[in-house]
């Protein structure tokens, strides 16, 4: 079967997101606050392989055209394979479903060129969330 994407407002795909975002932001990564009520209006893409989830991001809507990608994470042994890129395509087609016509989303300062190479902008000074440095970044659609 290998890798599928799913895209949905599930409680098991929010559970499945859940899993790999505590790997990734909390222990991993050392956030403490990950969990928002922002999760239960959102889509979340889960990457799996088989039956593992291994990567992840959410969807949610801002403005009338405008949607926000976040939590994007990619399990420590699955990177490497493009699946943080699989993720990000995968929600960008949803939100041009959903009628998006910008996409916004808040990088992590180490991840930006990242990003940059799938065609977002960076936009105004870099801040802390938390205690890591982030830059918002745009991507019109």
């Amino acid at each position: 079967m290998g890798m599928q994407v799913k895209i949905l407002k599930t409680p098991d795909t929010l559970e499945d997101a859940f899993l790999i975002r505590e790997e990734v932001f909390i222990k991993e990564q050392g956030f403490q606050n990950e969990f928002d009520d922002i999760d239960k209006v959102s889509w979340h893409a889960v990457a799996y392989d088989e039956e593992k989830p291994v990567a992840c991001g959410r969807l949610f809507q801002k403005e009338a055209n405008t949607y926000v990608i976040g939590r994007v994470a990619v399990c420590h042994a699955f990177r490497g394979q493009h699946l943080g890129e699989l993720i990000m395509k995968s929600l960008e087609a949803q939100a041009n479903r959903l009628g998006a016509k910008e996409i916004e989303l808040s990088a992590q300062c180490r991840a930006a060129g990242f990003y940059e190479r799938l065609g977002y902008e960076a936009e105004g000074e870099e801040y802390l969330d938390e205690f890591c440095p982030h830059i918002q970044m745009k991507k019109k659609l």
